[in-house]
C-alpha cells in the first residue's frame, strides 16, 4: 500500500528532540459504543493507550524490517547493494475503549531497530528518529495524525535495543508541558499490515534466588536462561537504581559473557515512589542472572518473545535426546522477537541468513510458524540487491558477516522449505526469479565453476564455529551447497512448469561438481579437504564421491564417537547418515556424551543450546540445533513422499536404533496431526501411529508395509 491507502489524508509526525521515547497525546470526542479502529504505525516500536488502558498486549510492534533507505557507511562491512523496503502497520479494533465525551489517545515511541545509533556488534544502524502515523476510523468522522497531536519528548534519558533503558519517573512530563508535533515527510517504503504474531508476555518467573552480593548489588539466579526483562518494585521517591543482566557470573569486576560492569547493558530507573513496578518498555535482555543496585526488588521476570505456539510434542527413555528437543524449542523461541528469527537474544540479535536458514525447517515443524517465516520470507527477498542479485548476511538488512550460500542461499532454501511443510506455491513463484538472479551472482564469484569470494571487503565463510579453528576451504564448502540450490532449483522449476530451465541447472551442477572433484578429493585418502570438519558429507550429500567415500566417514565418526563440525557440516553429516542407512550411527553422534556434543551442554547445565561447542560465548544460539528435526523425520520417521508437499502424502518410517527403547511424538501440519509412538518388549515392537485422514498416509517397518487412515496400531 502506499500512504494514502494505508492512512487517508494522515500525516507522518514526529516529536522535536524526541530522538529516545517520546510521547504523543490526541484529545478526542467519542460516542460510548460506536465502531472504531486504528490504523498506526509507530517507529522503531510503539505502546499505545486510551484513557489510560492499554490497547492489547502485543509488545515490540511493528515487527522489524528493511524500513526505507539510510546511510550503511558505518556498518563493519561495506555494502552498496540496492534493496527493497517495506514498513509494518498494525490495525485494532478500538471500539470498547472509547468512553462518550471526551477521550485520549496517548502513544509511546521507542526506538527499536529503528534508531540504533549506538551499537556494539557490525557497525550503526539508524534510519532515523522515532516518528508517528495514525488515523482513527469510525463513522462520525476520521481522527488522523497531524501537527494538532501534541508531543513531549518523554522521560526517558536512554532507549536503545542494545545498551538499555534509562527512565527517569521524576521527569514524566504534565499535560501542560506538551506542544504541536511536527509534520514531517512521508518514509520512502512500501506500508503493509503486520500478519506475522507480535511478542507477547508468554511467561511470568516469580522464583528468582538470591545468591549473594557484589560491590554492593544483590545478585540474583531466575534458575534457567531466558529472554524478557526484570520487573522490580520501588518505593522511595528520587532512588536510582539499575538491573544488570548476564547469562553467567564470571569472576573479579566480570559480570558474564558480553555484559561487564560498565554500566552499558544496564537497564536504570529513578523512581517517583508512586509506580507499582519498574520494567523495561521497549526491548528484552538475554540471560539467567540479574545484578540490582539501589534499593529496589524483584518481583518477577516477564519472559517476552513471539507468540509462536508449539505444536510439536516429543518424549522417550533418552534424556539426552529429550533435553535436545525441549532445548531447541526454548533456544529457538528465546530468539524469535519482532518477526526476526535472530541469532542470539542479547549481542547481535539480527537475523543472520546463515542461522535463519538452518533452523527454518526444524522450526516450521514444532512450532506453528508460518505467518512469522512468510514475513521472514519477505525480509530476505527485500535484502537482495536488485542489481547484482547478492543477498546479506542478515535479514532485515543490518551489516553482519557471513557467505554466499550459506548465509545468502536462504534466498533458496528457505522458500524451498516453505513451499514442502505448507504447500503455498505462490512463495515459490515469487523467489523463483529471485534464486535465477542470485545463481547469477554466484556464477559472477567464481573462477572456474568454484565460488571463491563475495562482496569485496567483506566476509566470504564457508562453515562456522567447528569446535577447532575452522580449516575447511570457503570455496570447498560454497561450491557443495551450490550445487545443493541448483538441485532444489530443479524440483521447483518442475513444479512452476519451468522445465526448459533444467539443462541450464544440470549443466552448473556437472561443472561445478567436476571442479570440486578436480580441486578438493583425494584418491588415495578418499576423501574430500581429507575429511576436516565433516568435508566429505558435504560432498556426497549432492551426489559427489562414491560408496568408498562414504565408508570413510562411517569409519572416522564410529571411532571418532563424536562431532568435529561446524554449524552447517554437523546437520549435513547427521541428514546424511540418517538418509543413507546409518541411523545408528546418527543417534549415538546425536546423543555422545564426548565434549563435542549436546549432551555435553546438558552435563553443563545448560538450559539453552550454546554458540560454540566448549560454551565460550553465547550461551543461546539455536543453530546447532537445527539436526532436532531429525527426531521427527528419521527416529519417528514422519516423511513426506517425494512428490509431496504440505504432507498430502506421509511414509511413516521410524528408524529404530539401540539406546532408545521407547518414544513418541507429533507434529501439527496444515492437514492436520501426525504422531507417532512406540516401545520395544521382549515380544518385539508395538507402533502406535496417527495421520489425520486427510493425510494420504503409509506405514512401513522392514517388511511390513500398510497404507492407513486415522489410527494404526501394529505388533512386529
Amino acid at each position: 500500500m502506499n500512504q494514502t491507502e494505508m492512512f487517508g489524508s494522515a500525516k507522518w509526525i514526529d516529536c522535536p528532540n524526541g530522538d529516545k521515547a517520546p510521547i504523543f497525546i490526541r484529545k478526542f470526542d467519542g460516542v460510548k459504543n460506536e465502531k472504531a479502529e486504528i490504523a498506526i504505525c509507530g517507529l522503531g516500536w510503539f505502546d499505545m493507550h486510551i484513557n489510560g488502558r492499554r490497547v492489547g498486549d502485543d509488545l515490540l510492534v511493528p515487527c522489524a524490517s528493511n524500513y526505507s533507505e539510510r546511510d550503511m557507511s558505518g556498518w563493519s562491512y561495506p555494502l552498496f547493494d540496492k534493496m527493497g523496503f517495506r514498513t509494518y502497520c498494525m490495525k485494532y479494533d478500538i471500539t470498547d475503549y472509547i468512553d462518550g465525551g471526551e477521550n485520549t489517545l496517548e502513544i509511546m515511541l521507542g526506538t527499536g531497530y529503528y534508531h540504533q545509533n549506538m551499537r556494539d556488534a557490525e557497525g550503526n544502524v539508524d534510519y532515523g528518529t522515532p516518528k508517528l502515523c495514525y488515523i482513527i476510523r469510525r463513522d462520525g468522522g476520521d481522527i488522523i495524525s497531524d501537527k494538532s497531536t501534541l508531543c513531549h519528548p518523554g522521560y526517558f534519558r536512554k532507549c536503545n535495543l542494545y545498551f538499555g533503558e534509562f527512565q527517569d519517573f521524576t521527569a514524566v512530563p504534565d499535560v501542560s508541558d506538551f506542544a504541536p508535533s511536527r509534520e514531517i515527510e512521508t518514509p520512502a517504503t512500501v506500508f503493509e499490515y503486520q500478519t506475522a504474531p507480535a511478542d507477547k508476555v508468554i511467561e511470568t518467573i516469580t522464583d528468582i534466588k538470591l545468591i549473594g552480593e557484589r560491590d554492593g548489588a544483590k545478585l540474583y539466579d531466575c534458575g534457567k536462561n531466558t529472554v524478557g526483562r526484570a520487573v522490580l518494585e520501588c518505593d522511595k521517591a528520587g532512588e536510582y537504581f539499575k538491573v544488570d543482566y548476564a547469562e553467567e557470573i564470571g569472576g573479579g569486576k566480570r559480570f558474564g559473557i558480553h555484559f561487564s560492569d560498565d554500566g552499558r547493558y544496564s537497564d536504570e530507573y529513578i523512581s517517583d515512589g508512586k509506580q507499582a513496578e519498574y520494567k523495561t518498555r521497549f526491548g528484552w535482555q538475554g540471560f539467567r542472572y540479574i545484578k540490582v543496585t539501589g534499593d529496589a526488588r524483584p518481583v518477577r521476570i516477564d519472559v517476552i518473545h513471539t507468540d509462536c505456539k508449539v505444536t510439536s510434542t516429543f518424549d522417550s527413555d533418552n534424556e539426552n535426546l529429550n533435553w535436545l528437543y525441549n532445548t531447541f524449542v526454548y533456544t529457538q523461541l528465546c530468539n524469535m522477537h519482532s518477526g526476526v528469527p535472530s541469532d542470539c537474544p542479547h549481542r547481535e540479535r539480527l537475523g543472520y541468513t546463515g542461522d535463519g536458514q538452518l533452523c527454518a525447517e526444524s522450526v516450521m515443524l514444532m512450532l506453528d510458524s508460518k505467518e512469522f517465516y512468510r514475513k521472514w520470507l519477505s525480509d530476505i527477498a527485500d535484502c537482495q540487491c536488485r542489481e547484482s542479485g547478492h543477498v546479506q548476511h542478515t535479514a532485515p538488512a543490518m551489516g553482519g558477516g557471513g557467505g554466499p550460500c550459506g548465509w545468502g542461499g536462504a534466498i533458496v532454501e528457505v522458500p524451498y522449505r516453505y513451499w514442502k511443510i505448507y504447500a503455498d506455491k505462490s512463495v515459490l513463484e515469487v523467489f523463483y526469479p529471485k534464486m535465477l538472479a542470485f545463481f547469477d551472482y554466484l556464477d559472477s564469484r567464481s573462477e572456474n565453476h568454484l565460488v571463491c569470494r563475495e562482496e569485496e571487503g567483506g566476509w566470504c565463510l564457508g562453515d562456522w564455529l567447528p569446535p577447532t579453528p575452522i580449516q575447511l576451504p570457503e570455496t570447498y564448502v560454497n561450491s557443495c551447497l551450490y550445487i545443493r540450490f541448483l538441485k532444489q532449483a530443479k524440483e521447483i522449476a518442475v513444479i512452476l512448469g519451468r522445465e526448459d530451465d533444467i539443462p541450464a541447472f544440470d549443466e552448473r551442477i556437472k561443472n561445478i561438481g567436476n571442479a570440486v572433484n578436480a580441486a578438493y578429493f583425494s584418491f588415495q585418502q578418499r576423501a574430500f579437504c581429507g575429511d576436516i570438519n565433516g568435508a566429505s558429507c558435504l560432498a556426497l550429500d549432492v551426489g559427489l564421491g562414491d560408496e568408498r567415500v562414504k565408508n570413510k566417514v562411517i569409519e572416522k565418526y564410529r571411532a571418532l564417537g563424536q562431532y568435529d563440525t561446524g554449524i552447517i557440516a554437523t546437520d549435513v553429516l547427521a541428514r546424511y547418515l540418517f538418509e543413507t542407512g546409518e541411523g545408528q550411527l546418527a543417534f549415538d553422534l546425536l546423543t555422545n556424551e564426548n565434549p563435542v556434543s549436546f549432551a555435553h551442554m546438558k552435563k553443563s547445565g545448560a538450559t539453552t543450546l550454546w554458540e560454540n561447542w566448549n560454551g565460550e560465548s553465547s550461551r543461546n544460539h539455536p543453530m546447532f540445533g537445527a539436526v532436532t528435526k531429525l527426531i521427527f523425520t528419521e527416529l519417528l520417521g514422519i516423511k513426506q513422499k517425494k512428490e509431496s508437499s504440505g504432507f498430502e502424502s506421509v511414509l511413516i518410517s521410524p528408524c529404530i536404533v539401540d539406546g532408545l527403547g521407547r518414544a513418541s511424538g507429533s507434529i501439527e501440519t496444515v492437514r492436520g496431526k501426525i504422531s507417532v509412538s512406540y516401545i520395544k518388549t521382549d515380544d518385539g515392537i508395538e507402533f502406535r501411529v496417527y495421520a489425520d485422514p486427510r493425510i494420504e498416509a503409509e506405514f512401513v517397518y522392514k517388511d511390513y508395509r500398510q497404507s492407513f487412515s486415522g489410527e494404526l496400531i501394529v505388533k512386529l
